[in-house]
């Protein structure tokens, strides 16, 4: 089983984040996903989950999910993700293991030249988070060096609070699953074709790193999913918007 965590009270709502982050990059939604409870989990190789033998493909990622959910004891809840936590929620949908899927940036609808340009960004965030890993609670609450290690990933980097974005850095950084996630999962393209669960496809507007022309493509090679833009968000709209990001998911998950 993943490591989790549990919040709150309702039908269920499963949380699955971005490569390189873990199941606490949730909390600035927390306060506004009431009436629900909420799983938080830690994908193989993040936080406190451990990696899997073997390649860790997109498939391999979504099953791990799929049996945590099932060992969870949780009927077709409901689940949202954000990039490579979005494509596993995008793939828990087309298998009909949760009852409605909000994709945020999901992967798996860019172009080759574009995912190339992803996945180097990122090989280049490894590699920056590395080398600064040992000094980063020192740097991290200087403003000026949150908006230089997080423009691409936010809108608003200044506002991910220095803890959070101190531990995100390490977390890229020291993830046993970082690099082989990146290899194996995010370079993977999501085949068109129905669901058997009702998908939002959320895009920031100000996306740096898979861009917002991306939406479209999804929706169009998803039956029946739907688009919704998230103005003067970046890649990561945890701390952009919290309260509209929340209200998305909320939204979406409701559908059936």
């Amino acid at each position: 089983m993943l490591a989790h965590d549990r919040h709150g009270d309702g039908p269920p709502l499963v949380l699955v984040h971005f490569l390189g982050g873990h199941r606490h990059v949730w909390q600035p939604l927390l306060p506004h996903l009431t009436g629900r409870t909420v799983v938080t989990i830690d994908l193989p190789g993040f936080g406190d989950s451990r990696p899997l033998a073997g390649s860790p493909t997109l498939s391999r990622l979504t099953d791990a999910v799929a049996g945590t959910i099932a060992e969870l004891g949780l009927d077709r809840p409901a689940v949202a993700g954000i990039s490579l936590g979005g494509g596993v929620a995008v793939e828990l949908a087309r298998a009909g293991i949760v009852s409605s899927a909000v994709a945020i940036s999901p992967i798996g609808f860019a172009t080759l030249p574009e995912m190339a340009f992803a996945k180097a960004s990122l090989r280049a965030t490894h590699a920056a988070s590395r080398a600064i890993a040992g000094q980063v609670d020192r740097l991290a609450p200087q403003a000026a060096i949150r908006a230089a290690l997080g423009a691409q990933m936010f809108a608003k980097p200044w506002a991910v609070p220095a803890e959070e974005a101190a531990g995100l850095v390490r977390s890229m950084a020291h993830s046993p699953g970082t690099l082989p996630v990146l290899r194996a999962a995010m370079g993977q393209e999501l085949s068109a074709g129905g669901t058997l669960a009702p998908v939002t496809v959320a895009w920031g507007q100000r996306d740096a790193l898979l861009l917002p022309r991306q939406g479209r493509r999804a929706v169009e090679r998803l039956s029946f999913a739907q688009l919704v833009p998230l103005a003067g968000c970046g890649h990561v709209p945890l701390w952009d918007d919290p309260e509209r990001v929340a209200q998305t998911i909320l939204e979406g998950t409701a559908r059936h």
